[in-house]
């Protein structure tokens, strides 16, 4: 067998695995059957077989415990985006602009939902971080950590699990992304995460959303790999 057709076959047998614990209704916690009862089942070797548990372990789906088998885990979305957006790091600067567009994407298509969603307590917290983000900056503090609660905070009320894990995901990967850059225009972007919040306490959704669109207009924002503010 060619190798070509091995991982396909390991693939094959992946989705066969996946099928067998929907079929079965298999809830976390539960055994998935012996190596030997899944290679007679699916007709494979061991070997491709562990390819495909070993594929699924890395996807968070299973785990194999010493002395008690494989162990079907809680689904966690993200888990999985953590690993399927770190492993799809090839040519790092143009996957992680092309992150960085989808996180815009993502913030200025949800923001009049996010906006409808906001609490006078959420706005406060909201508050709050970027006051600690100025306090860090004065301090000549990198802040993305607080930059990315920010940012979390203003979607954290919609209803979307999904959203919320890939905007997370693609903030891990932008952490460590050309941070000397970044430092020369922060002064400029908290200047527009000023305005963010201005417009959240005056519960102005119109300039909010100027606001927001202006925060997402620097290069960064737009694959022309600079951080300067604009």
């Amino acid at each position: 067998m060619d190798k070509a057709s091995k991982e396909n076959l390991y693939v094959q047998v992946f989705r066969e695995i996946r099928a067998y614990i929907i079929r079965n209704n298999l809830q976390p916690g539960d055994l998935l059957p012996t190596e030997q009862a899944l290679c007679e089942k699916l007709g494979v070797s061991r070997n491709v077989l562990r390819e495909a548990i070993k594929s699924m372990e890395l996807m968070g789906l299973v785990s194999a415990q010493r002395g008690k088998g494989t162990v079907l885990q809680k689904f966690n979305l993200d888990f999985v985006f953590q690993n399927v957006i770190f492993t799809s790091l090839g040519d790092e600067v143009h996957t992680i602009t092309d992150m960085l567009d989808i996180r815009k994407r993502l913030e200025l298509g949800f923001m009049k939902d996010a906006f409808k969603t906001l609490r006078e307590e959420d706005v406060r917290n909201i508050r709050s971080i970027l006051e600690h983000i100025k306090e860090r900056w004065r301090n000549h503090q990198f802040f993305h950590a607080d930059d990315r609660e920010f940012h979390m905070a203003i979607f954290a009320n919609i209803e979307n699990p999904t959203l919320l894990s890939m905007m997370d995901a693609i903030w891990s990967v932008d952490e460590n992304f050309k941070t000397v850059e970044k430092l020369k225009h922060l002064d400029e972007s908290i200047t527009k995460h000023e305005n963010i919040v201005k417009a959240l306490e005056a519960r102005n959704e119109e300039a909010f959303i100027a606001a927001m669109m202006a925060h997402f207009a620097s290069g960064k924002y737009s694959k022309a790999i600079s951080f300067e503010e604009y």
